[in-house]
C-alpha cells in the first residue's frame, strides 16, 4: 500500500499528567478548568484535538457505557479515548485525501440509526446529551469518522479483496469435519497492543471493563466505544474450532451462555469474549437445495443496430468462455464496456422466476446460461454453486461473505495502522 505522507516521528510525550489531566478529572477550580480545556491535548498532522474534545468524549464514553464517572474510571480509560480521538483524525483526514465527502444528511442517519436501535425518538438522543452536558456535536463526530472510515476502507482495499473458490471449500470442509461439534454465538472486544509499553495499562482496562459488565453494562456500547472490532456491537456471529484463535476456542468451551470471560491474551491484544449461546454445528436453519448466481447484464445504445448488438455479446461470450468461477466471470465482466453484474445467494429453487427456473437448474456451477432478453439489455446467468440440505451448514455464499469480511477486518486494521506510523502525533498531556 502507498505511504500516504513522508514517514514521520511520533511525538508521544506521556510526561507526568500535569493540569490538563487534573482539569479532565473535574479537581480544578471552575474558572481555570475552563482555561485548562481550551488547550491542546494532541496535534494530528495537521488537526489537533482539544481538551474540550477529550472530556466532551469522555462523557459520551462514561454515558455509553455505563462507567461510573469516577477519578479512577476517567485515568483508566483516558489513553484509550485519546487514541480513539486521534485514530478518528486520521481516519477523518484520509477520507479528506481521497475526496470522500460525509454530508450533514449522512450524519444525521447515523444518528437516526442510533436512536432506532435503542428504541428512542427523532431527535431523543442529542436531547438525552444535552441533559447529560454533551454537546451533540461530540456524537456527530464519532458518526463521521466511522461513516468516513468505512468509505475509505472500500475505496481503497475491496479493490484487493478476494476470497477463492478453493478458500470457501477448505472452510465448509473445517465446518464438515466439525460437524456435531460446538459452535459459539460471540461477541468480542479486543484492545490491541500496538506498544509494549503500554501492555500493563491495557490489561488494567480490560479488567476494569469486565467488573463493569460483570455489573450490567452494555457489551454493545463498550465494543463500540474500546473495541478494535467493535463494529455491530463486536458480534463475531457463530464461531467454531478453526475460525478464531485456539486459545479463544478453549475459553469458549468452558463458558455457559450469558458469561463473560476474563482477559485473554493473544497476539493481537487483549480479547474479552460474551457467550451469547452455542450449540452444536449442523443444528442451525437449513433452506434446502439453493443457488448462488452471477446475473451479467449487457446494455447498447438506443442507436445501435442489430449487427453491432450481437457483435457486442460475441464480445462478451467470448471473455466469459475463458472462465471457469463466478470470480472469473466477475473479473471479466468488468473489462468489457456496457456490462455489470450482480451476485446473490441462497436462492431457492421456488423463488426462481419461472422462465429461467428450467434454464438455471439445467446448468453446473461455474457454467453460463444462454442470453435472455430484457427490455433494456440482454442477460446471461452463471451457477456460481448449488448448496444441497448439509444439515443446517451455512452455504458457500454466506462462507465466502464472512471470510471476506474477515480478511477486510485485518486489512483496515493494517491500513490504520500504517496511516498512523506515517502521521505526525503530539500528545501534549
Amino acid at each position: 500500500m502507498t505511504v500516504l505522507r513522508p514517514l514521520a516521528r511520533i511525538a508521544f510525550c506521556l510526561a507526568a499528567l500535569g493540569l490538563a489531566a487534573l482539569a479532565l478529572r473535574g479537581l480544578l477550580p471552575g474558572s481555570l478548568a475552563a482555561q485548562e480545556t481550551q488547550r491542546v491535548a494532541a496535534v494530528v498532522n495537521d488537526d489537533i484535538v482539544s481538551l474540550h474534545d477529550l472530556e466532551q468524549r469522555m462523557r459520551l464514553v462514561l454515558l455509553s457505557s455505563n462507567l461510573p464517572d469516577t477519578v479512577e474510571t476517567r485515568s483508566r480509560v483516558l489513553p484509550q479515548v485519546l487514541r480513539r480521538l486521534i485514530d478518528e483524525r486520521l481516519q477523518i483526514q484520509e477520507a479528506d485525501r481521497l475526496k470522500i465527502a460525509i454530508t450533514a444528511s449522512d450524519i444525521a442517519d447515523g444518528v437516526n440509526t442510533i436512536e432506532r436501535n435503542n428504541n428512542m425518538q427523532r431527535g431523543a438522543f442529542e436531547s438525552m446529551l444535552r441533559t447529560k452536558g454533551i454537546d451533540p456535536e461530540t456524537a456527530r463526530q464519532q458518526v463521521r469518522a466511522e461513516l468516513a472510515w468505512v468509505r475509505a476502507v472500500r475505496h481503497e482495499l475491496m479493490a484487493d479483496l478476494h476470497v477463492s473458490e478453493e478458500g470457501v471449500e477448505e472452510r465448509l470442509g473445517a465446518l464438515r469435519a466439525n460437524y456435531g461439534k460446538p459452535e459459539y454465538s460471540v461477541a468480542e472486544i479486543l484492545l490491541a497492543i500496538d506498544d509494549p509499553r503500554r501492555e500493563e495499562e491495557t490489561r488494567i482496562l480490560a479488567e476494569r471493563l469486565i467488573d463493569q459488565l460483570r455489573q450490567g453494562a452494555p457489551f454493545s456500547a463498550l465494543a463500540l466505544q474500546f473495541s478494535q472490532t467493535g463494529a455491530g456491537g463486536g458480534n463475531l456471529g457463530w464461531v467454531s474450532e478453526g475460525m478464531l484463535d485456539d486459545q479463544l476456542v478453549r475459553a469458549l468451551s468452558r463458558m455457559e451462555p450469558g458469561t463473560v470471560s476474563p482477559p485473554i491474551r493473544t497476539i493481537d491484544g487483549y480479547h474479552i469474549l460474551l457467550l451469547m449461546d452455542k450449540r452444536l454445528v449442523g443444528q442451525g436453519f437449513s433452506l434446502g437445495t439453493t443457488y448462488d448466481l452471477l446475473t451479467i447484464d449487457l446494455t447498447s445504445l438506443p442507436s445501435a443496430t442489430v449487427a453491432e448488438r450481437d457483435a457486442q455479446l460475441q464480445r462478451l461470450q467470448a471473455a466469459l468462455a475463458t472462465g471457469k468461477s463466478c470470480d472469473d466471470f466477475e473479473r471479466l465482466t468488468k473489462e468489457v464496456p456496457s456490462a455489470n453484474y450482480n451476485r446473490v445467494s441462497s436462492i431457492p429453487a421456488s423463488q426462481l422466476p419461472e422462465q429461467i427456473r428450467g434454464m438455471i437448474t439445467a446448468l453446473s456451477p461455474g457454467h453460463v446460461s444462454e442470453p435472455v432478453q430484457t427490455p433494456n439489455s440482454r442477460r446471461l446467468f452463471a451457477l456460481c454453486a448449488i448448496n444441497t440440505d448439509e444439515g443446517g451448514l451455512p452455504t458457500r455464499e454466506a462462507i465466502r461473505r464472512r471470510m471476506e469480511d474477515e480478511q477486510l477486518e485485518v486489512m483496515a486494521r493494517r491500513y490504520l495502522r500504517d496511516i498512523r506510523r506515517a502521521a505526525f502525533i503530539e500528545i501534549r498531556m
